[in-house]
């Protein structure tokens, strides 16, 4: 996609997507490159724990929640974010510091080709209250990235990350490019509308 986009040269705007399924995975492939090096960031904060410790504690992040990633492929959206923010609840952890580990599981997730620890912390920033963080989940769906092919599925994430942002939510991907909720609304069809296994990363609250 990267190198078709450099051919083209640069990304689809609003005003020029003619290929729908393109112009997504061209915002799939910003969004992946936007979340790893936000977790990257993170990462740097945390002390003591090499990039490797990192990466295997965030594995452990997958199978806790293997039944939320499962529900992702069957379930509407809001059900699953349902189980993911009950997850969330019973992780016995602060908000801020999970938000803070699944925004570092989220890169670790993509980095290593883990789309389950990808999905996973995913699903746990937008049980957070990050709702713009949905559109990943949509982006799997749609391609069927470590889940079922669910266009139908996909639908209703596209929808509510569109809604959320045309709502005011804080953009997570490509802050500084405007147009980027309407290449989103104009792709997808004009639609607007256990605590144990979870690794906790120490990093400063104002990230």
């Amino acid at each position: 996609v990267s190198l078709v986009t450099n051919s083209n040269g640069g990304f689809r705007t609003a005003l020029n997507v003619t290929d729908m399924d393109f112009a997504l995975s061209e915002q799939f492939c910003l969004a992946r490159t936007y979340a790893i090096a936000d977790g990257e960031t993170l990462a740097g904060q945390v002390q003591g724990v090499t990039t490797a410790q990192l990466d295997e504690q965030c594995a452990g992040l997958a199978p806790a929640m293997a039944a939320e990633i499962a529900s992702v492929s069957i379930k509407p959206a809001p059900e699953v974010i349902q189980e993911a923010s009950t997850f969330a609840l019973n992780s016995g952890q602060p908000s801020a510091q999970l938000a803070s580990t699944a925004r570092i599981c989220l890169s670790s997730g993509y980095r290593t080709d883990r789309a389950d620890v990808a999905i996973a912390s995913t699903l746990l920033l937008v049980a957070l209250g990050q709702p713009a963080y949905g559109e990943l989940v949509a982006h799997h769906l749609k391609n069927g990235f470590g889940v079922t092919q669910r266009p139908d599925l996909a639908s209703q994430w596209y929808a509510s990350a569109i809604t959320a942002l045309d709502g005011g939510a804080v953009p997570v991907f490509a802050p500084g490019q405007s147009d980027r909720v309407e290449i989103l609304r104009v792709a997808t069809g004009g639609t607007s509308t256990e605590a144990a296994v979870v690794p906790a990363f120490n990093v400063p609250t104002n990230n």
